[in-house]
């Protein structure tokens, strides 16, 4: 993807963190408004169905009057927002574009009555659209599952921390798509696998896969080996271990392959990539 949409506060705060990649156009359609000129501004409303009513086409066909046929969209929203009763009004304004939707599921454990079903509205619709064709792929991601993996964190950095951790693992993804590996043998996903998450792991012996969202009915999955150029040079059973751990983690009836990529970092990063043609239910 090469422009990024957000949509309200949660939509919002992880596009923000993608402005850190030069690389990406983003949009934010906010509430409440920011004072930010590069947002697009919408009114406070009471409900979800209030959201969907208030959409004004003319005005979001203008913002977004930059993206065009054939660009590659990534579109996020929270679930649980009343602002994304927008959603589906917002996406019909650039429909000839290539859109991917990311959708992150909040923990319906501490949401309200009125968040939970907001939350399955939305979820539901937005994958029947995507099992249609109508967007490419729709990822879930669940945020309980990042706090835990992002850990204790202040107050004050809680959400920037979570959103910093999907927006750094969807652009490494993206980098990977449409970087040429050292090694791979990916296949894409079937058309009709157009439901997805992501996960991290490691290649520690003892690693296991950390899922950001329970995936039902996995048909495709994908593991991206990010190493360090020296170590790729230098270490001699790196091979083995990839292919260790690619085999350790497939499982029957699953189309998993793998690639390899020379990287600047530090140490070794293992993200992945899972797809299935199933409508996913949410974690209650």
């Amino acid at each position: 993807m090469e422009k990024i949409i957000g949509l309200g506060r949660t939509g919002c705060g992880v596009a923000e963190e993608f402005s850190r990649y030069p690389e990406y156009r983003i949009y934010k359609i906010a509430d409440p408004c920011t004072g930010d000129r590069a947002n697009l501004d919408i009114e406070p409303a009471v409900d979800i169905e209030a959201y969907e009513s208030a959409v004004d086409a003319v005005e979001i066909s203008a913002y977004l009057r930059s993206v065009k046929e054939g660009d590659e969209i990534l579109f996020i929203v929270g679930g649980g927002d009343p602002a994304s009763g927008m959603a589906l009004a917002i996406l019909e304004q650039i429909r000839d574009a290539n859109i991917s939707v990311l959708y992150i599921a909040p923990d319906r454990q501490v949401a309200n009555t009125t968040q939970k079903r907001d939350d399955k509205i939305v979820f539901n619709i937005l994958q029947q659209y995507t099992r249609s064709g109508m967007f490419e792929r729709m990822f879930l991601v669940d945020r309980a599952t990042v706090e835990e993996v992002v850990g204790d964190v202040s107050i004050k950095e809680y959400d920037k921390s979570i959103y910093n951790f999907i927006a750094s693992t969807v652009a490494m993804v993206n980098y990977y798509d449409h970087t040429d590996p050292v090694l791979s043998n990916k296949v894409p996903p079937a058309d009709i696998s157009r439901i997805g998450t992501f996960g991290i792991s490691s290649l520690e012996p003892d690693a296991d896969i950390k899922y950001l969202f329970p995936l039902k009915g996995e048909q495709d999955a994908h593991h991206y080996y990010g190493i360090p150029h020296d170590e790729l040079e230098e270490n001699s059973s790196l091979m083995r271990e990839i292919k260790t751990q690619t085999k350790k983690f497939t499982k029957e009836g699953v189309n998993t392959s793998f690639s390899v990529y020379s990287t600047t970092f530090d140490t070794t990063m293992v993200l992945l990539t899972f797809f299935s043609k199933d409508i996913q239910v949410l974690i209650k």
